[in-house]
């Protein structure tokens, strides 16, 4: 009824007097006819409207009775006079079953003072909504119940129904949601993120989440996948960072991991362990001026800070537990050169000779060992290191390095043996310098090279020479002949020491 219509007053309280000396006659069915006229004529009248609903419940006029109770519990409700409205509604709920609208509005009354009543009203609403297949109504009163009570069965609901009317950010929060409580309660959270993600893969919150769980799964691959869209925008978080930083280094795509975990440890300077590590892998992964150029930038940082000595500590640390690398070796005798830190220096330069002379770059092994001698000409073993290069390097360069010992009233070194059974055990001890030193820098597959040069120039020789037999051993390779046996296998005990092979 609209409300602009003119109400006549006088004639309302007429018929409201008619109505009143028919139920004092007893008619109350005619009274109630005259209390509707009333209703047509002044629609806001709720004093007559409960008269009316009143009558219609005594004359078992269910229909009448529930349309009333129900227009007067509406507004009721718009006057916000909560406590009539909630009579009414429980009057209404007695006689028959309310709209789920009306349902609706009762649990947003209750919420309040009575949360259980409210999501018991709420339920039996959603039940309503679910026979007449209406899907937003649906999700609305979910809502209403997560918001009451945001439990795991609910948000599942509310997840799951986002879904289907393709609210997907409502959706993948409730997912979200969802994880959360799992990792809260120790629960399984990566099909909830995963879930998440699904649905909203713009949400960087929801990426991150997903993300970490992946990355405990060694799925970095992914990891990388679903954290590059943000990281390819210059604006992320610390926290995508870093989880994207991990995933890049577990990839072994160290060159794209660089200047993010640069960039970390300028902000926190704690951090200088991952750098460390990263210069690790590019030694293990045999990127050496990727790992050495680091190595120079963290120096001159660490200088101007005044920690070069811890510096240098680490480096050697580093060194010790990772691929063997020249040119990182160099870097290194160039730092302890610098520090005159000559011990270190020198210690550093026969690793070098070690590692040169195990590749059979002899030019390099003599560079290094003439710097040796020239910090510390009574450094133990000079003496065989050089004669180790008799022959091997140019004749004068030779002579360079042994006058540095004139000094010491040690005979010059006698004439190379020209014999050939002399050149040929000479050239065992020399194969097998190298391989011994390639098997104690863990260069395993070059030193098994130099092992079969032997077998084929030398077969059978370890038949009798237990020195090459342990180095068979010591580098997990058995000879193989088609005219005998193979050696028998015998459990590695442990290295060959260098010494122990005769020079």
């Amino acid at each position: 009824m609209a409300e602009t219509i003119r109400v006549d007053r006088a004639e309302v309280a007429k018929q409201v007097e008619r109505a009143e000396k028919l139920l004092q006659k007893g008619k109350s069915a005619e009274a109630l006819d005259v209390y509707l006229q009333v209703l047509e004529l002044d629609y806001q009248n709720d004093s007559v409207r409960s008269m009316a609903a009143d009558l219609s419940l005594s004359l078992q006029r269910t229909a009448d009775a529930s349309r009333l109770l129900g227009e007067l519990f509406d507004r009721q409700l718009q006057s916000e006079d909560a406590t009539r409205a909630s009579l009414t509604y429980k009057k209404l709920a007695r006689f028959a079953n309310p709209t789920w609208q009306q349902k609706l509005r009762f649990g947003q009354l209750l919420e309040s003072s009575n949360r259980k009543l409210a999501m018991e009203t709420y339920e039996n609403a959603l039940t309503d909504l679910a026979r007449v297949g209406s899907k937003p109504d649906c999700l609305s009163v979910v809502k209403k119940i997560v918001a009451l009570d945001p439990s795991e069965p609910n948000l599942v609901r509310l997840g799951e129904m986002c879904a289907e009317v393709g609210e997907s950010q409502e959706a993948a929060e409730a997912f979200f949601k969802l994880g959360r409580l799992a990792d809260a309660t120790g629960g399984n959270s990566a099909q909830w993120y995963e879930r998440a993600y699904g649905e909203d893969s713009t949400n960087s919150e929801i990426a991150l989440a997903y993300s970490r769980i992946l990355l405990t799964q060694n799925q970095a691959g992914a990891v990388i996948f679903i954290l590059q869209p943000f990281v390819s925008t210059g604006s992320y978080s610390a926290e995508i960072r870093d989880i994207y930083t991990k995933a890049l280094f577990a990839t072994n795509q160290l060159t794209e991991a660089e200047p993010l975990i640069w960039q970390q440890f300028e902000e926190n300077a704690a951090r200088l362990p991952e750098v460390s590590d990263l210069i690790g892998a590019f030694l293990d992964a045999e990127q050496d001026k990727e790992a050495v150029a680091l190595a120079r930038k963290l120096e001159q940082q660490q200088r101007r800070r005044g920690e070069r000595k811890s510096f240098a500590s680490m480096m050697q640390d580093l060194a010790a537990k990772h691929r063997p690398s020249s040119e990182l070796l160099e870097f290194m005798s160039e730092l302890f050169n610098a520090s005159n830190r000559e011990t270190d220096y020198c210690q550093t330069l026969l690793k070098l000779f070690d590692l040169h002379y195990g590749m059979a770059n002899y030019p390099k092994a003599a560079e290094c060992l003439d710097r040796a001698v020239e910090v510390d000409i009574y450094e133990p073993g000079h003496q065989k290191r050089l004669e180790s290069l008799r022959g091997k390097i140019d004749d004068s360069r030779f002579q360079v390095i042994a006058s540095r010992f004139s000094g010491m009233n040690q005979s010059s070194p006698g004439p190379a043996r020209s014999s050939e059974a002399g050149l040929g055990a000479s050239a065992l001890q020399d194969l097998m310098l190298q391989a011994e030193i390639l098997v104690q820098y863990g260069m395993r597959g070059k030193a098994i090279e130099r092992l079969q040069r032997i077998q084929e120039l030398f077969p059978h020789e370890e038949d009798h020479n237990q020195d090459l037999h342990r180095l068979y051993l010591s580098a997990g390779m058995t000879p193989q002949y088609a005219d005998a046996a193979p050696l028998p296998a015998t459990p590695l005990r442990g290295q060959h020491s260098l010494s122990s092979c005769p020079i």
